[in-house]
């Protein structure tokens, strides 16, 4: 097992850092493979089996960090599906290796094949007192409210196998009060600790949303795999911990999005011993204006500490110069106007013949003038053989004329307030979902799209990437300037595809603010992301 420190993501352990383990389901994804592991001739039972006695092994490590046997005990609440069934599994492995242990089922008009089974294997049974019928057929013992309060109370650790990925909506009923139960047990005692098993209960696995009640987990074991919500917050932090458990369940063909990490983390090509700075490519920055000069300014640093050689800017002389790195070079455009207006396409298009990609829209303001610029350029660049970073203020103005970048080499990069103007919704409604905003994003405007944010997702209209990286100080003004840099820097690397250099940049920043954030000691600015990055592609050159 490979455990990692992941910045704000916290502790993932996992089997190792392959592709095999680095792909993250969705809910109908996962029950797919489940599906297909079925039917290649492994049961369900087996399946279970194997499920259960993984998170045994974090139970017992639990149980052991608690007092140990037969000091500490463990309280396993079962639903009726299979995530109950394997909680089941538990419970039996638990107490035949000699702790103390009770499990809780829920009162259920249906219970799955499988959690029937396991039922009738656990001589330790409880459910509520109620008057709704119950079609589990295993002996229980029937206890009242407040013997299920004493339950919790003398639980050293808590196992949540109440609910499995398939949650859509918040909890009800008696699983939503033995949740309610859980969480007001642990704000009364710190010390007791919650497992989760596959999944907490109230957390959806396709979204990330939680709801409410919800299982708060200080570690959560995710059979097989990761699922993608899980590396979304708010859910990622309803979790906590997170170890992967493998249980035998090997394709991996309909999982479209995995994390960029170990194998998925694109490799930059080395240095030549006898380069020169023509090895490295030429990005064109396009933006700033007279009211933001220094957006293109971080972008153009981001570019040249991600190892591009040649950076040039677009600028006017009139406008404010802000702290520029000497190493920029500058195409000054004619006039006075404090904007770019339709008539400097011309001198940009004539610049970007010499670059290999080309940044647009970093300060470059709102004015309707430079809505018709941003159109002219973009319609110059179809016949050239050039990549391109969309961001800020040229996202503005796709939106507003109504532009698209079929056809081009192209990388979209909003920022969930930018995503949700260019898809006419809420802010809210992105990030409830940020997984269908990525791909509603490449649908409508083509291209490779990057949504920023904790969890920044990369998508190509077939697959895509999480990055379970960075550190909250990222927030910072001039950050998204500095990213859009380091991705042209990568998109510029020979022989790297544009979704993989986007994936790639997006690693670098993100894990360039979480060490810029350890050297400072707390808060950063955008310039000290962008002189992070080197070591982090140091390393990937390495």
């Amino acid at each position: 097992m490979i455990e990692l420190s992941l910045g704000s993501f916290g502790s993932v352990a996992l089997p190792d850092l392959s592709a095999q383990f680095l792909a993250t389901p969705s809910s109908s994804e996962m029950a797919r493979l489940d599906s297909f592991a079925i039917a290649s001739g492994t049961s369900s039972l087996t399946l279970m089996e194997r499920a259960g006695h993984a998170v045994a092994l974090e139970a017992c490590r639990l149980l052991d960090e608690a007092g140990g046997r037969p000091k500490a005990s463990a309280l396993i609440l079962c639903g009726p599906g299979n995530n109950g069934g394997d909680g089941l599994v538990v419970a039996r492995v638990l107490e035949e290796r000699g702790y103390s242990v009770k499990a809780l089922i829920i009162n259920a008009s249906r219970y799955s094949e499988e959690c029937q089974v396991q039922a009738s294997r656990v001589s330790f049974l409880y459910s509520r007192e109620t008057d709704i019928s119950s079609a589990l057929s295993s002996p229980r013992i029937t206890v009242s409210d407040n013997d299920i309060r004493a339950l919790f109370a003398d639980a050293s650790l808590i196992v949540d196998a109440l609910l499995g990925t398939g949650q859509q909506d918040a909890p009800r009923g008696e699983v939503a009060t033995l949740v309610s139960l859980t969480q007001a047990e642990k704000r009364a005692r710190n010390a007791l600790k919650i497992l989760a098993i596959d999944i907490p209960t109230g957390v959806n696995a396709d979204t990330g949303r939680v709801y409410e009640p919800h299982i708060q987990a200080d570690v959560t074991v995710a059979i097989e795999l990761l699922k993608r919500g899980m590396m979304q917050f708010p859910a990622r932090g309803a979790c906590g911990s997170l170890v992967v458990a493998s249980i035998g369940i090997s394709d991996r063909s309909d999982v479209r999005y995995s994390l960029a990490l170990g194998e998925h983390i694109p490799t930059l090509p080395r240095r030549a011993l006898d380069a020169h700075k023509g090895s490295f490519g030429r990005v064109l920055i396009v933006g700033g204006s007279a009211a933001m000069p220094g957006a293109s300014a971080l972008a153009a640093l981001g570019a040249l500490r991600a190892g591009v050689a040649l950076v040039t800017r677009t600028t006017r002389a009139g406008w404010l110069s802000p702290e520029i790195p000497p190493e920029c070079m500058h195409a000054l455009l004619s006039g006075e106007l404090p904007h770019y207006e339709e008539g400097d396409s011309a001198a940009v298009l004539e610049q970007a013949a010499r670059a290999q990609t080309i940044v647009i829209g970093p300060g470059l303001g709102r004015h309707p003038d430079t809505g018709k610029f941003v159109r002219r350029v973009l319609e110059g660049l179809s016949s050239m053989d050039t990549s391109l970073v969309i961001d800020a203020d040229a996202l503005f103005h796709c939106t507003r004329e109504g532009l698209s970048i079929r056809g081009l080499r192209g990388v979209l990069t909003p920022h969930p307030g930018e995503a949700a103007s260019m898809l006419g919704c809420s802010t809210l409604e992105v990030q409830d979902d940020r997984f269908a905003s990525v791909e509603a994003l490449q649908s409508r405007y083509g291209g490779v799209v990057l949504l920023k944010g904790a969890g920044t997702l990369i998508y190509d209209g077939t697959h895509g990437r999480i990055v379970p990286r960075g550190t909250p100080y990222l927030a910072t003004g001039g950050s998204g300037d500095v990213l859009s840099g380091i991705i042209a820097s990568c998109m510029s690397k020979e022989g790297l595809r544009d979704f993989d250099a986007t994936v790639a940049g997006a690693y670098i920043h993100a894990v360039a603010g979480e060490r810029a954030s350890v050297a400072s000691g707390g808060p950063i600015i955008a310039r000290d992301i962008a002189w992070a990055s080197a070591s982090v592609i140091g390393e990937l050159e390495r």
